[in-house]
C-alpha cells in the first residue's frame, strides 16, 4: 500500500526508574533515562509511533541531537514523497546520515505504525512466519555488586516470576565466581544463568578464562565476551568454550551480522530495532539468522514500554527467536514508575504480553500535543 507523510513530531521524553529498583540496584542507576518520542502523520489523521532510546556510551547518541537530526534532516526528506514500504524511507535516512542507529530506528518503527494503522493490521502481518505468542518470558540483569547485593537482586526478580538471570560479569573488585555460587545456592538449579560481560575482556584468553570459571554454575549462553570491534576474537572465544555465545555491541547493522557470520563468530544474536537501525534492519537480520540456523534473542537499552512494543511483535511472530529457551530482554514493567503508554502491557509471571492491534497495538500516554494520542487503527 502507497502512502504519505505529512508531518513529523517529535519530543524528547524523561522516564523515572522504580524507586525500589534504585534501592535494589544500590546506587547503579541514576534516576531515569531521556528518550526521543517520534510520531509520524498522514493526512487522514492516523499516526505511528516510536521511542530511540539514545545513550552516549551506547550508541553515540543524544536525545537533543536525535531530535535535531529528525527535525531539520529526515523530515524535510520524508515529509511529501510516495512510499510502498517503510524500507523505502529508511533508505533515504541511511543515505542521508551515518550510524545513529537509535534515531533511525525510532522514526521507522514509527513509519512501520503508521503504514500498518493505516491498512488497519497488525505490523506483524508483514513479515510473520509462525503462530504468533501470546506473551514472552523476560530475563533480568544482575548488575555487578556485593555478594550480599546480587542475592538481593536475584531473590526480587524471582519473586516476579523472572526465570532467567543475567550475570553482568567482569567488573573488579566484585568476585563474579562468588556472585553466581551464592545465588545457585539461595535460589537452587532452577533458575537459567546467562551471562553477559559486555566486552569486558581485552583477550580471548581472559575471555575463556573468565568464562570457564562460571561453567560449574550451569551456564546456558554468554553475551558479548569481546571488545565490539573485535569479531574474529569473539569467534575465537566460541572455538573454545563449550557454550552458546551471543553478540550484542558487535552486530548493530546488516554487514555487521554478514561479518559475524562469516567469521562463525556466533551461535545468538540480540536484535532491537533502535540498535539496528530500524525495525526493518531488524526484520531482515532476523531472516538472515533463520536462514543461517542461527537464533535471535531481544537486547535493550533501557526502552519504555512504548519502545518494546515492537520488540515483543517482531520476537512473537519470528520463527528465529526461540522465545521460550532463550529469555528475551523486556524489563520495562520492572524498570519505570509509570507506564508510558495509555494501556500497560501487562506483565504477570515473568512474561510479558504482546500488544494487539493495529500497527505495535500501543499508543504514547502524553506526546508533543494532545493530538499526539491516537486510536488503535485508522482507515485508508
Amino acid at each position: 500500500m502507497s502512502f504519505r507523510i505529512s508531518r513529523i513530531q517529535t519530543r524528547v521524553v524523561e522516564h523515572m526508574f522504580h524507586k525500589n529498583l534504585l534501592k535494589l540496584y544500590g546506587g547503579k542507576l541514576r534516576g531515569g533515562v531521556r528518550h526521543l518520542w517520534v510520531t509520524v502523520h498522514a493526512k487522514n489523521g492516523c499516526r505511528g509511533h516510536g521511542e530511540g532510546a539514545v545513550t552516549l556510551t551506547w550508541s553515540g547518541e543524544k536525545p537533543e541531537i536525535a531530535q535535531w537530526i529528525v527535525d531539520h534532516l529526515f523530515a524535510p526528506r520524508l515529509v511529501g514523497p510516495t512510499f510502498d514500504h517503510p524500507r523505502e524511507a529508511l533508505a533515504i535516512m541511511d543515505t542521508t546520515l551515518y550510524g545513529n542507529p537509535f534515531v533511525k530506528g525510532a522514526v521507522d518503527t514509527a513509519i512501520w505504525d503508521l503504514w500498518s494503522r493505516l491498512q488497519n493490521v497488525s505490523a506483524a502481518e508483514f513479515f510473520r512466519n509462525r503462530k504468533p505468542a501470546a506473551s514472552i518470558p523476560t530475563r533480568a540483569a544482575l548488575v555487578p555488586g556485593s555478594v550480599a547485593q546480587t542475592i538481593r537482586m536475584a531473590r526480587a526478580f524471582w519473586k516476579q516470576g523472572i526465570r532467567t538471570l543475567k550475570f553482568k560479569i567482569g567488573s573488579p573488585p566484585f568476585g563474579d565466581v562468588a556472585r553466581l555460587r551464592a545465588v545457585r545456592d539461595e535460589l537452587g538449579n532452577e533458575p537459567v544463568f546467562t551471562l553477559d560481560a559486555n566486552c569486558a575482556y581485552p583477550t580471548a584468553d581472559k575471555a575463556v578464562a573468565a568464562i570457564e570459571a562460571l561453567m560449574p554454575f550451569g551456564i546456558a549462553l554468554v553475551e558479548q565476551p569481546t571488545p565490539r570491534d573485535r569479531i574474529r576474537m569473539m569467534a575465537e572465544v566460541r572455538r573454545r568454550v563449550d557454550i552458546p555465545v551471543m553478540a550484542d555491541e558487535s552486530v548493530f547493522s546488516p554487514d555487521q551480522l554478514a561479518e559475524a557470520l562469516d567469521c562463525d563468530a556466533i551461535d545468538i544474536v540480540a536484535l532491537s530495532p533502535g540498535k539496528n537501525g530500524g525495525f526493518t534492519h531488524s526484520v531482515d537480520m532476523a531472516d538472515t539468522l533463520l536462514k543461517a540456523g542461527k537464533a535471535c534473542s531481544l537486547g535493550c537499552n533501557l526502552e519504555t514500554d512504548l519502545g518494546q512494543a515492537s520488540m515483543a511483535c517482531l520476537a512473537a511472530n519470528h520463527s528465529s527467536f526461540p522465545i521460550e529457551q532463550i529469555a528475551c530482554d523486556l524489563p520495562a514493567a520492572t524498570l519505570f514508575q509509570h507506564s508510558a503508554i495509555t494501556s500497560p502491557i501487562a506483565f504477570h509471571d515473568g512474561r510479558v504480553g504482546v500488544p494487539q492491534g493495529a500497527g505495535f497495538g500501543v499508543n504514547p500516554a502524553v506526546g508533543t500535543s494532545s493530538d499526539l494520542i491516537s486510536g488503535e487503527a485508522c482507515s485508508a
